[in-house]
C-alpha cells in the first residue's frame, strides 16, 4: 500500500478515480470493513483511506483516555492485508481540529479529488463534529454505508474497548473480525517467571494500547514470524512483588532462547482466569501449570 503524508496546503500525489474511505478507524473492526468492502465494488480506481498521523484525543485534553486499539501503523498494515492500494495521512493539530466542515472540504478533502466518498451514516466532520452528510454530499459523489450491528447492538470501537477491558476478549475479538494484538520490544523484566521456572517474555509496548482485565489469556504470539501457543499474563504480580501499574507477559510455548529487544505481537484470543494472590510460590507453580493445560486444548 502506497502511503502519502501530508499537511494542509500541500497537494499529495493524487490518484486517478480514487474512492476514498472517512472515519477514525481505530480498530479497523467489522464496521471499518464494511466501507472497504463498499469502496471495492463502486470504485473505478483505486482505493485508498484518510488517517491522521496523531490521535486526536492528545489535542483535547478533557480526561478522555489516550489508549488505543490501533497505531498507525497498525491500521496502515490492517488496511494493505484488506487489499487498500492508498493511505493519506494527513498532519493534524489543534488548529486542524478547529477547522470548520466547510474549511475541511476546501482544505483536506478537495485536495485529493476523489471520485467517490465511502462514509458510515453517522459520519461528521470539522469543528464540533458540525460537518455531515448533505453537507458533503454537496460536494462530492458520497456512498454511505449502514452502521453494522452484531446481536442488536452497533459494533463501535467504545463498545469494543470497553468489552476488553471487561476481559470480554472473545466478543471483542467478533466485532474487530480478527483477535485483538498489542505488539512492542521484549524488556528485560524482573525475571520472576524464570526464577519458578516459567520463564516468560516481558512485553514494552510500542503503543499506549487499551489493555485487557487484569488475569491469564490464551493467545499466539509472533516472533521471528513463527507463531508459538502462548499464555498471557495482565497484572501486577500480587504473590511476588505487587506493581505500581499492570504489565504484560507471555509464556511462549517450546520457545527456548533470549529475544531481548525484539518485536513480539501476541494475539488475544480467551480469558482463561483472574489474577490472584497465592499464600506460597508453590501454589503459584501449580496453578500456572493447570493453567498450561489450556495451551494442549
Amino acid at each position: 500500500m502506497e502511503q502519502t503524508l501530508f499537511s494542509l496546503g500541500e497537494i499529495p500525489s493524487l490518484s486517478p478515480k480514487l474512492t476514498l474511505c472517512l472515519g477514525n478507524f481505530d480498530g479497523v473492526h467489522l464496521g471499518h470493513q464494511a466501507l472497504i468492502q463498499k469502496a471495492q465494488q463502486v470504485t473505478e480506481g483505486d482505493v485508498g483511506v484518510l488517517l491522521f498521523d496523531q490521535n486526536p484525543a492528545q489535542f483535547f485534553p478533557n480526561g478522555k483516555s489516550l489508549s488505543v486499539l490501533t497505531s498507525l501503523e497498525d491500521k496502515c498494515r490492517l488496511f494493505a492485508s484488506y487489499g487498500v492500494e492508498r493511505s493519506y495521512i494527513v498532519k493534524v493539530s489543534r488548529a486542524f481540529f478547529a477547522l470548520s466542515p466547510e474549511d475541511f472540504i476546501a482544505d483536506v478533502l478537495s485536495p485529493l479529488k476523489p471520485e467517490i466518498l465511502v462514509v458510515g451514516s453517522d459520519y461528521s466532520f470539522g469543528k464540533n463534529a458540525a460537518g455531515n452528510l448533505p453537507l458533503l454530499k454537496k460536494h462530492f459523489r458520497v456512498e454511505e454505508v449502514p452502521l453494522l450491528e452484531r446481536e442488536g447492538k452497533k459494533i463501535s470501537t467504545q463498545a469494543i474497548i470497553k468489552a476488553i477491558q471487561e476481559g470480554k476478549i472473545q466478543e471483542a475479538n467478533a466485532e474487530l473480525g480478527r483477535p485483538y494484538e498489542v505488539h512492542g520490544l521484549i524488556a528485560h523484566g524482573l525475571e520472576n517467571g524464570r526464577k519458578i521456572g516459567f520463564p516468560t517474555a516481558n512485553l514494552h509496548l510500542s503503543t499506549p494500547y487499551v489493555l485487557p482485565k487484569t488475569g491469564v489469556y490464551l493467545g499466539v504470539a509472533y516472533l521471528r514470524g513463527i507463531a508459538h501457543r502462548t499464555l498471557i499474563n495482565v497484572g501486577k504480580n500480587p504473590t511476588i512483588g505487587v506493581l505500581s501499574h499492570p504489565i504484560i507477559e507471555a509464556y511462549l510455548e517450546h520457545f527456548q532462547g533470549e529475544a531481548y529487544g525484539e518485536t513480539l505481537y501476541l494475539d488475544f484470543l480467551s480469558f482463561v482466569r483472574e489474577e490472584k494472590k497465592f499464600a506460597t510460590l508453590d501454589e503459584l507453580q501449580a496453578q500456572i501449570e493447570r493453567d498450561k493445560q489450556s495451551l494442549l486444548k
